[in-house]
């Protein structure tokens, strides 16, 4: 799964809604602020750990299984000391 996002990609339109504090608080600081960049990267990276968790939802059975497979028989390789 990428763990990097293509940020030149065609963009599309977002509306948010964010309290009127932050953006106060923000004020100072948006000519040194890409916020549409900071979003993007956030929001990527929240798809990530949701993705990963799905997938590991998902999968949970089979690792559950595998681990039991480990603690039965033991790593592969390790009966060579090389784990």
């Amino acid at each position: 799964m990428p763990t990097t996002h293509d940020y030149i990609a065609r963009k599309g339109r977002l509306s948010l809604s964010i309290s009127q504090e932050l953006l106060d608080r923000l004020e100072p600081y948006k000519q040194k602020i890409n916020l549409s960049a900071q979003a993007e990267q956030l929001f990527g990276r929240m798809l990530d750990e949701l993705e990963n968790r799905a997938w590991a939802e998902r999968n949970a059975q089979a690792l559950v299984a595998h681990g039991r497979d480990i603690a039965s028989t033991g790593l592969a390789g390790a009966e060579f000391d090389r784990i």
